[in-house]
Formats: structure tokens, C-alpha cells, sequence
């Protein structure tokens, strides 16, 4: 049984009941003209013109129930300028057009009700409040969300597994819908937007994609972006048998790694496994894993495990040049795990850079990598992708990251955090992708201390941004006035409230005295000081 509603310009609604068949779940009314709804409490609001929906039902309590389906579009406003909500809140938001006009724009990706009140506020157009937002304004168009991004894996070619992270980034987005599927079939529910999420791609080895849009806090979406990863099977272990007399080679396929066991190093005949993961604990801070694996060697005797020889066993490792480009290749070295004191121990090795390989001698058995210095010319840069021809604005290439001291690369949710920072983008390094991709995420950059004040666009709180993204709340706006100046309200910047989890609550500012700007200022005068790195 579904419920329709018949509606008639000038005259309240009524509804009928029909009952339909499972294929008429497509939207079923469509609103041709300007379409006038008078709720019992008095209240007027209007469905626009082209509307379209499954159902609209005015309530007793003069809320309006919308019924959605996936081709549903319709527009609701308030000629009033009267506060309109929406519940879930995730299909719309409130656009305050002007002081006197305000709608919501209803759209889904499934089948649901959802419901509108029409509020006794209004809204609000100017102003400022102590400690408050300095001001306000609007505009009669929604805000698209820009400069929007996505990376899986931090921009890696390829992965092994289906779990991976996404490195996401838009302007001005409060949601994301993210999905591997280009119509967004595969999801309903639009996520708090954020810089960083983890996701698992569609089984099965191949290229994969995947999607995101996102939308602003008064419904404005922007068009769908993507990114591709290569879903690779992971390297086979491999297996040889090796006797006491003759001893034996085992060679990993791709001759990544090759175990050269020499006669007499075990007694009577056994069997050497490698097995290559991905799965190991990070080295020191500095260093990098080469090319993302660390190899299981085990030997097995007799059927009961060994994990020493007689004589030395010859460990030779191979690499490319793209997994070590952001390596100094002269620090290569073989590295163990040390399960007692759970620590990568350097084992060493000998470098053949004309040929890409390491070799080393070891009389046990345990997991093994290597290990490279990365290369601190870029700590304290700023880098970048390499644009294509004609690369659009919202092109991941836009995206401009700051490299740390701990050889992690960080964010800028945003060009107004940049320009905290930098007075232009004069200093920006471009780099490929896979450089890039060694560089694992390290976090958002956030506010230079003492260069603005923000507020979260859901609280009228205004901030003083101190050392490490800590926020000092400034408790009177002559108080703002005594530290910034008389236009401290121009200095006062909106950061969506998904950004404030980059931040963390400091001491309030009750007083001039409280807070000294300028030193804040130089006491971060680069971001590597800000975060301690």
C-alpha cells in the first residue's frame, strides 16, 4: 500500500490510496507548476516547479512528508525565509537564499520518507555576536564543493590486497558518498566528509576504481571523481628441497629473493620456504621498507622447523628503481626481525647498484627486508603530481602536500590553510606518482598559529589557533579586537566541522594578556615545528 498525494495549486493537499506493484517504484508525481502548501500552522511553503517525487503528505503537527525514490528531484522553499529542516539530514540541507527565501532540494540514491519542518526561525543575515561569527551573508546558488580529490593507496600503481586507504580532499564538502561502482549503486548513506578513509575494493585481480563526489552543507554537489589501482595477486611462496650433502637453491618467481643453501649447512634433507608480506612492523622513522615486503625463510627438517645452520646461507635481494626512488640506494641494507626485542636488526649486506641487488650471509632463519635511508632533500618541501594536458582544476595533480621531517606528507584540507603558510605556490616541487606514493600519509596540515582565527561553521565559538592545531577560544570580541586589531572580524575564517578533528581544545583566552599572536606565530615558523616532527 503506498500513499499518493494529489496536490492543486491554491488548494490544501489530500491524499488517495492505491496499491501498486513493485515495478512503480519510480517517482509518480510530478509537479508542473509552482505548487503552494498551506500547513496548519498557518505556515506557506511552495514545491517548485519540475518537481518530482513519490509522495507528499502534510502532517497534523505541519511537518511534510516526502516520499524518495533513486529518481526523485524536488525543491521545497520558504518565500519567508523561514529555517527549513530535513530528517535523515543526509538527503539535504538548508540553503538560506536570502533573508526572505530559503529552500531544500530532496534528492536519493533509494527508496525512503523523509520529513520537513518548517521552522519558527529565520534566516539570519547580518550581525556579528561577541565571541560569534563577525557578520554573515548568503548567496542564491548552492556552493559546489572544488578542488576535489581521491588516491587510493596514496597514489601506489598497485596493491596487493583489497583493503586499502583513500586519501581524500575537497573545498567547501561537509558529506562524501564513495563508491566502486560509477552510478553509486552500491551505496546509500553519505559519510561525514573526511581526508582520509579506509576502503575495501571488489575482490578479484584486475584494475580497479573507485568513486567519490561530495556536498557542501547546503546540499551543493559536485561531480563525481575517480581513481584507479591495480589489484594485483599477491607474489606465491615458494619452495625448494636442500640436503646436507649438496645443499640447494630456492628462487623466489621474479628472482626477488634467492636462498643459496652450501653443502654441509644442515643435516640429512629439509625444505626452505619464502613467503613474502606485506604484513610487518614499520622500521624507525627515516627509513623505508623496499618495495613493501618483508620474506617469511623457514626451513623445515624432518618435519619439525629449524632456524639455524651449520654454515652461512647466501641471501641475495633484488629491486627496482621505482622502489627505491625516494631512497639513497648507497644505505641499502638486509635487515631481520628480532622476535625478542620485537626491533628490525641490521644484518648488512653488499650493494650491486649496477644491477639492482643486495646480497648477505645469515646462519638463521627468521623474516627479512630491506631497508633503505630516505632521501631528506624534500623534508620541509612542498610537492605535487605532474599536471596532463588540459588536467581539470578538481585533477588530483592539484593537490599540494607538505613532506615532514619523518618522511610522511601532509594535507592541506584546503587552500586557506596554504596560504596560512605560503604566500604563493612559487616553492612547490612536482614529482611522480610513485614518488609521491612513498610518502605515506602523515596527517592534516592544520592553521598557522597566530595568523587567524576560525570557527566551526556549527558554533559561534571564534579561535585562536596555537601551536599543533590548538584551539584557544577568545571569550569576548573585544578581546579579539585587543589581539588582531579593529578588523579582526576579516581574519576570522569558516572551517567545516569534518576539519575539526584536526584540532585539539587549549586554555581560553579570557584576556589580551592570554594570548601573544606574533610569538605564536614564530614559535611554528614551519610546519615540521608546529608538529614536533
Amino acid at each position: 500500500m503506498r500513499k499518493i498525494c494529489l496536490i492543486i495549486p491554491g488548494l490544501v493537499i489530500f491524499s488517495l490510496a492505491l496499491i501498486l506493484s513493485p515495478t512503480a517504484m519510480a517517482a509518480t508525481l510530478t509537479f508542473n507548476a509552482e505548487t503552494n502548501l498551506s500547513l496548519p500552522s498557518g505556515t506557506s511553503l511552495v514545491i517548485t516547479s519540475g518537481s518530482q517525487a513519490e509522495s507528499a503528505v502534510i502532517n497534523d503537527d505541519s511537518t511534510i512528508s516526502v516520499g524518495l525514490a533513486s529518481d526523485s528531484d524536488i525543491t521545497i522553499k520558504s518565500a519567508e525565509g523561514r529555517i527549513l529542516s530535513v530528517s535523515p539530514s543526509s538527503v539535504a540541507a538548508n540553503n538560506c537564499v536570502s533573508s526572505t527565501n530559503s529552500n531544500v532540494r530532496l534528492t536519493s540514491a533509494t527508496t525512503q520518507t523523509v520529513t520537513i519542518t518548517a521552522s519558527a526561525s529565520f534566516c539570519s543575515f547580518g550581525g556579528g555576536s561577541t565571541g560569534g561569527t563577525p557578520g554573515g551573508g548568503g548567496g542564491g546558488t548552492l556552493t559546489v564543493p572544488s578542488a576535489t580529490l581521491i588516491s587510493i593507496s596514496a597514489g601506489a600503481a598497485s596493491t596487493e590486497t583489497v583493503s586499502v586507504t583513500l586519501t581524500l580532499g575537497a573545498t567547501n564538502a561537509s558529506t562524501m558518498l564513495i563508491s566502486n561502482k560509477s552510478d553509486f549503486s552500491d551505496v546509500s548513506s553519505w559519510l561525514t566528509y573526511a581526508a582520509s578513509k579506509a576502503w575495501t575494493l571488489t575482490a578479484g585481480a584486475g584494475t580497479k576504481t573507485v568513486y567519490v563526489k561530495f556536498r557542501s552543507s547546503d546540499g551543493g554537489e559536485s561531480a563525481a571523481k575517480s581513481d584507479t589501482i591495480e589489484l594485483v595477486e599477491p607474489a606465491a611462496a615458494k619452495s625448494g628441497d636442500i640436503t646436507g650433502t649438496a645443499g640447494g637453491t630456492v628462487i623466489l618467481s621474479g628472482s626477488k629473493v634467492s636462498v643459496i643453501v652450501p653443502a654441509g649447512a644442515i643435516s640429512g634433507s629439509g625444505t626452505v620456504t619464502i613467503t613474502p608480506t606485506t604484513t610487518y612492523t614499520a622500521p624507525a622513522a627515516g627509513t623505508q621498507v623496499v618495495g613493501g615486503k618483508a620474506y617469511d625463510l623457514t626451513l623445515m627438517v624432518g618435519g619439525t622447523a629449524a632456524t639455524t645452520f651449520s654454515k652461512a646461507v647466501t641471501l641475495t635481494f633484488t629491486y627496482t628503481d621505482a622502489e627505491i626512488v625516494n631512497l639513497e640506494e648507497s644505505t641499502l641494507q638486509v635487515y631481520y626481525w628480532d622476535t625478542t626485542t620485537s626491533a628490525w636488526v641490521k644484518l648488512g649486506g653488499a650493494v650491486d647498484a649496477a644491477n639492482n641487488k643486495i646480497t648477505v650471509t645469515t646462519t638463521h632463519f627468521t623474516k627479512f627486508a630491506v631497508l633503505g635511508t630516505v632521501k631528506a632533500s624534500r623534508a620541509g618541501k612542498l610537492v605535487k603530481l605532474a599536471c596532463p594536458a588540459n588536467a581539470d582544476v578538481n585533477h588530483k595533480c592539484k593537490a599540494v602536500y607538505y613532506v615532514g621531517n619523518n618522511s610522511r606528507r601532509y594535507v592541506f584540507p584546503h587552500e586557506k590553510t596554504f596560504k596560512t603558510w605560503y604566500a604563493d605556490y612559487s616553492g612547490v616541487e612536482t614529482i611522480g606518482e610513485t614518488d609521491l606514493a612513498s610518502y605515506m600519509i602523515g596527517g592534516n596540515v592544520t592553521y598557522r598559529p597566530g595568523v587567524k582565527m576560525i570557527k566551526i561553521t556549527t558554533d559561534p565559538k571564534v579561535y585562536a589557533v596555537d601551536k599543533n592545531g590548538t584551539l584557544r577560544w577568545l571569550k569576548t570580541a573585544d578581546v579579539a579586537k585587543a589581539i588582531y586589531g579593529s578588523s579582526w572580524s576579516s581574519l576570522v575564517e569558516d572551517v567545516a566541522d569534518s576539519y575539526f578533528v584536526n584540532y585539539k581544545a587549549g586554555s581560553d583566552v579570557a584576556a589580551a594578556a592570554d594570548f601573544d599572536k606574533t610569538a605564536a606565530a614564530n614559535g611554528s615558523a614551519t610546519i615540521n615545528i608546529d608538529k614536533g616532527l
